[in-house]
């Protein structure tokens, strides 16, 4: 077990545009929202405080919702992109937490077990990060020639979140590539620039990100074989 001070830090800043404007933290999967299930995970997980990057059209609900949290709890505003966001929330933390741990509010399906195991692995190895493994068969194309290849399916994973690292090697990374930050799309690909070996954890269990309205319905039935409650 992690022994280590943890902050997590839940990106909750997105417009929610292809949700049809409603912020995506605030929509509701069997009556309570996205927020409240990513909420909970954490609060009964082994991190020790909780930063929400929120954005000043959500930041006032999601403090509503968050009351009665037991964990140290605070809220920072969101960047441009996710990356400043992210940046914005691990700047936000204890200087006594040495671990983070960055999750997507748009992941409701994430569990205390799944949180600690990837403190662990980040506490031992320096970087962590929740994956699965891919189905389908993928094709790339080359953006010069046009050409078409498949790559071998078993070499491929797609990333998800929870993503947790050694804040000492994010906050490397973060004074070597500031200019550029903006064009990481997460975590992985921040410390991989460093030189950061990230240990990439498959699990199985669902963890889908909800990115647009028909997700909704989907998330709901699988929220309610897992019996609506994290």
């Amino acid at each position: 077990m992690c022994k280590i001070g943890a902050c997590a830090v839940i990106a909750a800043a997105g417009s929610g545009r292809r949700m049809g404007g409603v912020s995506k933290p605030n929509i509701k999967l069997l009556g309570k929202t996205l927020f409240e299930y990513v909420l909970e995970a954490f609060d009964s997980s082994n991190v020790s405080e909780i930063v929400v990057v929120c954005s000043e059209d959500n930041e006032e609900s999601l403090r509503a919702l968050a009351v009665g949290t037991k964990k140290p709890i605070s809220f920072t505003r969101g960047g441009v992109t996710r990356a400043e966001s992210v940046r914005n929330g691990v700047e936000a933390s204890a200087k006594s937490s040495t671990l983070i741990c960055v999750h997507d509010c748009a992941r409701p399906f994430v569990t205390p077990e799944m949180i600690n195991e990837t403190l662990d692995a980040a506490y031992k190895h320096g970087a962590a990060c929740v994956s699965s493994p891919v189905t389908d068969t993928i094709k790339q194309k080359d953006a010069v020639t046009g050409f078409v290849s498949t790559p071998e399916r078993a070499t491929l994973f797609a990333v998800q979140t929870p993503q947790c690292f050694k804040k000492s090697l994010y906050l490397q990374a973060l004074n070597m590539l500031a200019e550029s930050i903006s064009s990481f799309t997460d975590e992985t690909s921040l410390l991989e620039e460093l030189g950061v070996e990230v240990c990439y954890i498959q699990r199985s269990e669902t963890n889908m990100k909800l990115t647009a309205v028909d997700d909704v319905p989907i998330a709901e039935i699988l929220m309610k074989r897992k019996g609506g409650d994290l």
